[in-house]
């Protein structure tokens, strides 16, 4: 969810429940005050039929006076307090039941005692607690339309600054964005927003370059002396004047050699494709790409006995060359390494989807670390185990999507695209 969106509805809730709490507590209020006003008319009338009286000596006619509707009944004994009550009275002029607002009380007129019972209409009441209601609501509903319409039209211009950072973010590539520009702004947290992803964008350019250069370099640094040695232990292993054990041991050597020069390519390897140093990418014909790669690896299966089936289909995909190339050599490789004496090897090509599997021992490969580097399924080969990692590292910069599956003694790679 945007932000915008959550500031909005967080927005409308405050004040749907601030304005009907205010149109509650104002309805309230004023009902109080209403009722407040009509105790005090009826509280005068009790006074102006105690003046009638005092002055006439007799109670006044009902119909002597306004709205009102006044009855006298005789009882026995004075009440002690006067009592207002809300009750449901039928009313002469609406000729329908309504709601009176009555004050009781007695009044001594000669030897006898009346209870005087005066009714007074809150039909105008009524239709004022209506009117504020309607008001209120009338008011909420145009409150929360002009914020809407604000919101929509004010909060989108005030935060396209961070949106057009955003956008400028997102075509951001190291070593290939040369200079950075983000839009000009006079909100300051914006303007702080930008200085700070410039330092920031900045400074990752600068790192990479350094670590471009340090990986260029101890390219070049290491395969030097890797290769002075292993042309030197291969002299020795040709000397005749070594023991057995002697040459056992340069043997070793030379092993180890062989194993850390190609362990200090595959890690270059994966410093280059994490810099995107493969950026030529270009229209590729699968299936010609992978017959090359069939009649390379051609001999080394016949020699190792592995059989091989193919099914392709003409299919392209938008790569690097060179990473396409290095793709396909690490599955051959991982499939012809990781076989059973005998083996075979099927190879699938569909326009979308690329699926080699082969015959290897009856154990599944863990899938959550099937691609990290250097994990082997097989605890004691001679392998570095970063080919599935090369693999994954070149799936993630061409949009390729691995997956892994064992089923029947058959380790399955698909990619799809």
């Amino acid at each position: 969810m945007k932000l915008f969106t959550k500031y909005t509805r967080i927005n409308l809730l405050v004040m749907v429940v601030v304005f009907l709490l205010s149109a509650a507590s104002t309805y309230l209020l004023t009902n109080y005050v209403l009722i407040r006003e009509m105790d005090g008319d009826l509280s005068g009338i009790h006074r102006r039929i105690q003046d009638y009286y005092a002055q006439y000596h007799q109670l006044p006619a009902g119909h002597a006076l306004d709205e009102e509707q006044v009855t006298y009944e005789p009882v026995g004994q004075e009440m002690k307090d006067d009592e207002f009550t809300l009750v449901t009275r039928y009313s002469q002029r609406e000729q329908k039941m309504h709601n009176f607002r009555q004050l009781v009380f007695t009044l001594q007129a000669g030897d006898r005692w009346y209870k005087v019972t005066i009714a007074k209409p809150l039909e105008g009441l009524h239709h004022l607690s209506r009117a504020i209601l309607l008001v209120s609501l009338a008011t909420i509903l145009l409150t929360i339309l002009a914020f809407l319409l604000t919101n929509r039209i004010l909060l989108r211009r005030l935060w396209q600054p961070f949106y057009d950072a955003l956008h400028a973010m997102q075509h951001f590539k190291l070593g290939h964005t040369k200079d950075l520009h983000f839009p000009a702004t006079t909100t300051e947290e914006f303007a702080f927003m930008n200085d700070s992803l410039g330092m920031a964008t900045r400074k990752a350019e600068e790192d990479y370059l350094l670590l471009k250069e340090f990986t260029e370099n101890a390219s070049h640094e290491l395969q030097t002396p890797l290769s002075i040695i292993r042309s030197k232990l291969e002299m020795l292993i040709q000397d005749e004047h070594l023991s057995h054990h002697q040459s056992e041991i340069v043997r070793s050597a030379f092993a180890a050699i062989k194993k850390l020069s190609r362990l200090n390519q595959s890690l270059l390897l994966l410093t280059k494709i994490s810099n995107q140093q493969f950026n030529n990418p270009e229209e590729i014909p699968l299936k010609e790409r992978i017959e090359d790669k069939l009649q390379q690896f051609r001999e080394l299966w016949q020699t190792s006995g592995i059989t091989v089936s193919s099914r392709l289909s003409p299919a392209t995909i938008r790569a690097s060359p060179e990473l396409i190339d290095i793709l396909l050599n690490n599955l051959f490789s991982n499939a012809s390494n990781h076989n059973t004496p005998h083996g075979d090897i099927d190879i699938e090509l569909q326009p979308r989807q690329l699926t080699i599997s082969n015959t290897g021992l009856p154990l599944a490969l863990d899938p959550l670390r099937v691609f990290s580097r250097f994990y082997k399924g097989e605890q004691h080969t001679g392998h570095n185990g970063l080919g599935l990692s090369i693999i994954k590292q070149i799936c993630e910069v061409t949009s390729l999507q691995p997956a892994y599956r064992f089923s029947g003694n058959r380790h399955s790679f698909s990619f799809n695209w």
